[in-house]
């Protein structure tokens, strides 16, 4: 399960940014996760219940904002969503593209208790 060793990455930083923050409690961690990184929201989640098992973030409800594949052409210059796994542009069909977003992984916030 991929999405077990990323959530465990996720995981290292949101349990050292409580300890630098004196949180006693985490009770809600949101994330962006660009679409392109093929992670499973509910596998997600299903993981971050596992690992916060034992800690100060168990019970914390985990949500995931999903971020769109946005891509650019370098032929015609036009922004488009990918949609359906169609990698080329939806303009002039050229497969010569840049990503602008889908990638991310970022942890937006961390909500507790002092």
């Amino acid at each position: 399960m991929h999405e077990l060793t990323v959530v465990s990455n996720i995981f290292k930083i949101i349990m050292e940014t409580a300890d630098i923050n004196n949180l006693t409690k985490i009770s809600k961690v949101s994330l962006k996760v660009g679409r392109q990184r093929h992670l499973a929201p509910d596998l997600m989640k299903f993981a971050f219940d596992s690992v916060a098992q034992d800690t100060i973030a168990a019970g914390a409800f985990l949500n995931i904002e999903r971020v769109d594949i946005q891509m650019r052409c370098r032929n015609c210059g036009l922004d488009f969503i990918v949609e359906d796994n169609a990698y080329l542009c939806i303009s002039c069909g050229s497969a010569g593209l840049e990503t602008i977003s889908g990638k991310d992984l970022l942890i937006e916030s961390i909500e507790g208790e002092l």
